[in-house]
């Protein structure tokens, strides 16, 4: 039986969890600085094979800082604040939501962490509550952590390191894909009623899946929750084919050693070849593990894991002059499989350590999901003894709050507010929290749910306080009508005052206007609407539209 469990992480809309920066991204860096990150004992006295691993790859991890996104707590030069209180009563507002039972004591914990994502060696991570459900699917723990540093080109950014982040984690309850799909959105649902960052990257989906015989499995960095089902088609497919080959990762390597070629290659021709040879394994790395994955490219994705490139085998049907070669060199048979790298030894130790695990089992990866569907090797799944106590932190206790409304909650509480199409629009809206903050009635609601959306769509950045002026200037006697413009202008960095025009001279623009226009009064079958852009162009915002259409009818009759 198939076996699926989620893990879904949430960014809260907060500043960062250990200092007082604001939890915001940017691509524009001040300073750079380098670290080595090695494994250390946890608190069980063993380390942790993930950890292991990740130093076996010899990375140097560089870090690009930014002043307004990061201080001495992120570059590990001043001790963390106290958490956030903000985030701390979010996350347990979401954990009640779930149902799940607030620990006693909030403590803080070191999870080792050394691939460079954490300028520490580790991320900080607390368990808030325990035993929650989801219809029929158990919520073992909800946590509270840090977020990782951002991978950018060049190395890591610090501006994503420290926001809060939601770890929900189920039980291992699900047995499809597409029920684990429908457990995420129902989850995903509900934490759209907290106070939480929203758009690409603000969430992230990892999946544990196990299948019998084989192993469990962690696929991390699941955006697309419509793609779960084919993930977990193609995981189990994995598995099971490495469960039905098992017997032939057993024949065997024969040493690996250097070996004369002759070839036109560009990749052979660089240097030192080497190659070794699996007894009776011909077929072995064509075999195929689910639609667009074979062991060979399964194989080389562990290798270039560890920073190297590929290898060659005789299973590809590539370069046979060659292969023929290196199969007289070690004296292998017609029904040998014969891999070959260039460069380093290091690369055929890597394949042979691959299928010796293979042999053993499927392995416990954590693997990252990839856009169709299949994944991607890694390291090792973490085990236990990977924590230990974060003894900056003093423990403290969760605060008291009530759980989220649902959607139907809230959707039914602003339509008795608003009118219904704006209400359906607000309820689920990243900008709700906006609305609540500044104020609520029915002109803020429009302005989130219709003229925001449409200047984002414009790549301005429209801050909350240009919202709370054009606010101001609506009190002022602005018209309605001018508040798209007023919020463009001021997103475009141009300061707008509060101004009405007076009638009479809204009058006399429009009697210019209609005996300018005369021809084409009488031509049109529309000509108010034809004009009515014109004076809107002039007295936007300095009086009501309506008022404009009743004195271009007039005149124009």
């Amino acid at each position: 039986m198939v076996k699926i469990g989620l893990e879904i992480h949430q960014q809260l809309d907060t500043g960062k969890l250990f200092c007082r920066c604001p939890g915001e991204l940017g691509d524009e860096w001040d300073f750079e600085f380098d670290r080595v990150l090695r494994p250390v004992i946890s608190e069980m006295g063993k380390v942790d094979r993930a950890a292991i691993m990740e130093a076996r790859r010899g990375r140097v991890a560089h870090y690009l800082a930014s002043l307004r996104s990061s201080c001495a707590v992120e570059w590990d030069e001043e001790p963390p604040h106290e958490p956030d209180g903000e985030a701390v009563r979010i996350a347990a507002q979401i954990a009640a939501s779930l149902g799940a039972k607030p620990v006693d004591e909030v403590q803080f914990m070191r999870k080792i962490l050394i691939d460079g994502s954490a300028v520490t060696g580790f991320q900080r991570t607390a368990l808030i509550a325990t035993d929650g459900r989801v219809g029929d699917v158990r919520i073992e723990t909800v946590c509270l952590e840090e977020d990782s540093a951002r991978p950018v080109k060049g190395g890591f950014s610090l501006d994503r390191l420290g926001i809060p982040l939601v770890e929900i984690a189920t039980g291992p309850d699900m047995r499809s894909g597409e029920e684990a799909r429908e457990v995420a959105y129902r989850i995903g649902s509900l934490l759209r009623m907290a106070r939480i960052k929203r758009g690409l990257g603000t969430i992230r989906q990892d999946l544990n899946i196990s299948t019998p015989g084989g192993a469990r499995v962690e696929i991390k960095g699941v955006q697309d929750l419509d793609l779960i089902p084919k993930i977990v088609e193609y995981e189990v497919a994995r598995q099971e084919s490495l469960v039905r080959l098992r017997e032939r990762f057993g024949a065997g390597f024969s040493g690996v050693r250097e070996v004369r070629v002759e070839t036109d290659n560009r990749i052979l021709k660089k240097g030192k070849v080497f190659a070794a040879a699996m007894k009776g394994a011909a077929g072995l790395f064509a075999e195929k593990l689910h639609p667009g994955k074979h062991v060979g490219k399964e194989l080389a994705q562990y290798v270039r894991s560890f920073g190297h490139g590929g290898f060659f085998h005789s299973d590809e049907g590539k370069l046979p002059k060659e292969f023929e070669q290196v199969r007289k060199q070690l004296r292998a048979g017609k029904g040998d499989l014969i891999i070959m790298a260039a460069g380093t030894p290091e690369i055929i130790e890597l394949v042979r350590e691959r299928v010796e695990q293979f042999a053993r089992g499927v392995p416990e990866d954590t693997r990252r999901a990839e856009a169709d569907g299949s994944t991607t090797f890694l390291r090792p799944l973490p085990t236990g003894a990977r924590m230990y106590p974060e003894t900056d932190i003093p423990p403290f206790r969760l605060p008291e709050v009530e759980r989220l409304e649902t959607p139907e909650e809230r959707l039914a509480r602003l339509e008795k507010e608003l009118p219904p199409q704006i209400a359906r629009k607000l309820h689920m809206s990243p900008d709700y929290w906006l609305f609540e903050e500044l104020g609520k009635g029915k002109e803020l609601a429009i302005i989130l749910t219709e003229h925001l959306p449409a200047l984002r769509r414009k790549g301005l950045a429209v801050r909350k306080e240009h919202i709370r002026r054009v606010l101001e200037l609506l009190e002022g006697g602005m018209a309605k009508e001018g508040v798209s413009d007023a919020l463009e202008a001021l997103a475009r960095g141009r300061e707008v005052q509060a101004g009405r025009a007076d009638v009479g001279e809204v009058r006399r623009f429009i009697r210019k206007l209609v005996k300018e226009r005369s021809d084409y009064i009488k031509s049109s079958p529309d000509p108010v609407k034809g004009l009515m852009g014109v004076v809107m162009k002039e007295f936007r915002g300095k009086v009501p539209g309506r008022t404009i259409m009743e004195l271009l009818k007039k005149e124009i009759d």
